[in-house]
């Protein structure tokens, strides 16, 4: 105990029979037994992001996160190309993924002010090995390489330490000629390895992360359409996935949408709910906001096995912050009825993976 007599966070870290979350009563962490009724609540801040404009975008993050703090979040959770928004057309957009990612730390000062974990969306960076991208003179002439440019999203814990991060694995359809993947960059970055050595070891492109609310999992976006991605990540032990996304509801062909204006608007609710159904799983999904003029979906929200989306959570577009309480309590008793988990760490598993690796 601290001198004021409060549970210190590193005897609280000690315990291996409890889990932590920041919980905004006077400042302090409360501690949470596994086998007790819990819910934290999760600030989903549906942003609508100016183009290419880091320093606004950030600074209207930060007034959200406090905002959030305040409301006794112990998660804020932001949407995907957050900073930048998806603007790959205009050469700015890359020549920003230089110093994008110096704005991790000044989240990282962020939670660690406030006691809050956060996942910044994602941050669109240079891989390391790829050289700097020099600034377009605006000719025709000008054709300066393009570099690898990788989408990322980091967990920041509410001690301002990055617990994991996840790079972008499956790239919807324009992102494919733009970004590189993460296996594809491990895959041209493993020169390391011999051919007297073999082939390199298949590596998982999805890592459940150990965090204060527990083991979670990040996807983005398009890694929503697969439903290996969250699959692999519940076989690690992840209980609560987390998607920020930046999907708008006027990406597809004229053909497609005349079969109705909401086709996107069904993927994403019916997407949702069975990944979170099929695996035992909380979802948290983050996705940008903006006008429907301008096709943006919205839509963010929390989503649990036995209850669905969750009251609370976004209906629209409309760009802001919504707090929901995330109960996860609901993965314990979806799996006590379903034993989907239970079936997938089966030896004799007939779909041929298990837990061990």
């Amino acid at each position: 105990m601290t001198s004021d007599g409060e549970t210190s966070v590193a005897s609280l870290v000690k315990g291996t029979n409890f889990q932590l979350y920041g919980h905004r009563n006077k400042e302090t962490l409360r501690r949470v037994s596994l086998t007790e009724y819990w819910t934290f609540k999760v600030a989903l801040i549906q942003l609508h992001p100016k183009p290419l404009d880091l320093e606004h975008n950030f600074n209207a993050a930060s007034t959200y996160i406090r905002d959030a703090a305040a409301q006794g979040a112990s998660l804020a959770v932001l949407p995907e190309y957050h900073l930048t928004s998806w603007v790959p057309e205009d050469p700015q957009f890359a020549v920003l993924a230089q110093t994008a990612y110096q704005y991790v730390p000044k989240y990282q000062a962020l939670a660690r002010e406030l006691k809050i974990n956060i996942v910044p969306g994602t941050i669109v960076t240079i891989d390391p090995k790829s050289p700097p991208p020099a600034a377009s003179n605006g000719t025709s002439a000008d054709s300066t390489k393009q570099p690898v440019l990788l989408n990322i999203a980091p967990f920041i814990s509410y001690t301002g330490e990055i617990l994991g991060s996840y790079t972008k694995a499956n790239l919807w359809i324009p992102e494919r000629t733009v970004l590189t993947s993460g296996p594809a960059s491990v895959k041209v970055n493993q020169h390391h390895l011999s051919t007297e050595e073999g082939p390199p070891p298949h590596l998982d492109p999805h890592s459940m992360i150990e965090t204060p609310l527990g083991p979670v999992g990040i996807v983005i976006c398009w890694d929503l359409a697969f439903p290996e991605a969250c699959r692999s990540l519940v076989r690690q032990g992840a209980r609560l996935i987390i998607i920020p996304t930046f999907w708008t509801r006027d990406d597809l062909t004229p053909e497609a949408r005349a079969y109705g204006p909401d086709v996107d608007l069904q993927f994403l609710s019916s997407a949702l709910i069975t990944r979170s159904f099929e695996n035992t799983c909380a979802i948290i999904f983050v996705n940008v906001g903006g006008p429907k003029s301008e096709g943006y979906a919205g839509l963010s929200q929390v989503v649990l096995p036995l209850v669905g989306k969750v009251p609370g959570s976004f209906d629209d577009g409309e760009p802001g912050m919504k707090v929901v309480e995330c109960d996860m309590r609901t993965v314990d008793v979806a799996e006590e009825n379903y034993k989907i988990r239970e079936d997938l760490k089966r030896e004799d598993w007939h779909y041929g993976y298990s837990h061990d690796k």
